[in-house]
């Protein structure tokens, strides 16, 4: 049966309703993941992996496209030619 969840915070429900009277190493085991690493996303110390999501039937329906920033897309942008620095002169003190 495949679930539908937008939010991890909707995916987290899940798990709990899916987990039942089951211990924590009992529910991690079924779903393949380590006790330590199913209470470190109930904590909200990491996020649901993909593997996590496929075991428990969780279809994505958001999907997230990272657009480059426009200084990301200048610096990926080649130059016509090479800007050589600047040099400056240098003052000294004599005395």
């Amino acid at each position: 049966m495949a679930y539908k969840a937008l939010t991890v915070a909707e995916l987290l429900g899940l798990m709990k309703k899916l987990q039942g009277e089951k211990t924590n190493t009992q529910f991690a085991s079924e779903i393949g993941i380590s006790k330590q690493y199913l209470t470190d996303i109930y904590n909200g110390r990491k996020a649901p992996s993909d593997t996590v999501s496929g075991a428990l039937g969780f279809t994505q329906r958001v999907f997230t496209l990272y657009v480059p920033s426009a200084t990301a897309a200048k610096e990926e942008m080649p130059s016509a030619s090479p800007k050589s620095k600047a040099t400056r002169s240098r003052k000294r003190d004599s005395r």
